[in-house]
C-alpha cells in the first residue's frame, strides 16, 4: 500500500518562535543562499568531527571561499533525492497517526546563526505533538544510527523547540526507524560548537587543527601552486620528522601483526576474540572476484 497524496508545505512565518526564511527547493540557488546565512543540520556533524568525509577545517575553507565547493552529483546523492519522498510516503502509511508537512528553512529565535531545513515535520493527529522526520538512504546496513545523523536531528529539534525526532532510513535495503529524544545538555554543547564555528567564519580565523584526512586534503587545495622558496618550520619541522619516524615504526609493527593474523586465519573469513561471554569480530578477509584476499580490521566498538 502506498500513499499518493502530496504533502502540504508549512508556510507559517513562525514555528515555536523559529522564523521562516524561505521555502526553496533543495539544490536551488536560493536554497544555497539561505544555507550560507548560518549553520544547518547537515553542517553539525562536520563541525563536531563526526563526518568521515569532511572536517570542520574543510567546511570553513569552503564557506570562506578559499577553496571551491563543487556540486555533489554522484549516484548516492541522486538516489537519496529520488527516494526521499517515496520513503516519506511509506512512513506516512506506517504511521497514520501523524499528519506530515514539508518544511522550509527556519532560523532559531535566539541564535540567528542556527538554521534548520528538515525533510519534514509531523503532527500527531490526537495529541497535537510535533516531531522532526528525517529521511536517509545508505548502501550498507546500520547497526545503530550514525552519530552525524543523530547530531543533525538534535540540531533540528533545537531550532524548532521540539522534543522528539524520527530518522527513517532504507539502509542496505533494510527499513529502519530511529527515534531520537531531545537532550538539553547535548543540545547546549552543539549550540556552543556551532557558535565557535560561526565565529571562525565571521572572523575568517581557522578552526583548530585535527588529524583527519579531510583537513589534510582541504589544506592541499589552499595552495595549489609551488614557488621556488623555502620556509623555516622550526619546532613544527622537528615534530614532523618525529611523527613520521613513529608512523614508520607503527606501520611496520601493524604489518607484522596483520601477517600473523592472516596466517592464523588460514581460509577463514572472520577472526574473532572473546570478551567475557561475547564473541567479537575484529577482522575479516575480503576479496574482489578471484583476487587475492586482504585483511579488514574492525575499528572501534
Amino acid at each position: 500500500m502506498t500513499d499518493n497524496r502530496h504533502f502540504e508545505t508549512l508556510t507559517d512565518a513562525t514555528f515555536n518562535e523559529a522564523t521562516l526564511l524561505g521555502n526553496h527547493a533543495s539544490g536551488t540557488k536560493e536554497w544555497h543562499g539561505l544555507r550560507r546565512q548560518g549553520v544547518g543540520g547537515s553542517d553539525v556533524g562536520t563541525i563536531l568531527g563526526l563526518n568521515p568525509w569532511e572536517s570542520a577545517f574543510g567546511l570553513w575553507a569552503k564557506r570562506t571561499g578559499q577553496i571551491v565547493d563543487p556540486p555533489v552529483d554522484n549516484w548516492s546523492v541522486r538516489f537519496g533525492n529520488a527516494f526521499e519522498e517515496p520513503i516519506l510516503k511509506m512512513w506516512a502509511v506506517e504511521h497514520p497517526e501523524y499528519e506530515i508537512f514539508l518544511a522550509g528553512t527556519y532560523r532559531h529565535p535566539l541564535h540567528p546563526y542556527l538554521l534548520a531545513n528538515p525533510d519534514a515535520l509531523a503532527r500527531h493527529r490526537e495529541t497535537g505533538e510535533w516531531i522532526v522526520v528525517e529521511v536517509k538512504t545508505a548502501r550498507s546496513s546500520w547497526y545503530e544510527l550514525p552519530p552525524a545523523y543523530h547530531a543533525q536531528v538534535m540540531h533540528y529539534m533545537t531550532v524548532f523547540g521540539l522534543k522528539s525526532a524520527t530518522v527513517v532510513a532504507v539502509a542496505g535495503w533494510n527499513w529502519q526507524e530511529h527515534v531520537v529524544e531531545f537532550d538539553e545538555f547535548e543540545s547546549e554543547a552543539q549550540v556552543a560548537a556551532c557558535r565557535r564555528f560561526w565565529d571562525h567564519l565571521e572572523q575568517v580565523v581557522k578552526p583548530e587543527w585535527d588529524g583527519s584526512k579531510a583537513t589534510y586534503e582541504a589544506q592541499r587545495q589552499l595552495n595549489p601552486n609551488i614557488d621556488d622558496d623555502q620556509v623555516d618550520l622550526d619546532d613544527l619541522g622537528v615534530a614532523l620528522l618525529e611523527k613520521q619516524r613513529l608512523f614508520d615504526v607503527a606501520e611496520a609493527e601493524l604489518l607484522q601483526v596483520k601477517s600473523e593474523v592472516l596466517d592464523r586465519m588460514g581460509k577463514a573469513r572472520h577472526g574473532v576474540i572473546k570478551e567475557g561471554e561475547a564473541t567479537v569480530r575484529v577482522a575479516s578477509r575480503q576479496a574482489r572476484g578471484n583476487g587475492t584476499p586482504w585483511l579488514v580490521i574492525k575499528k572501534g566498538k
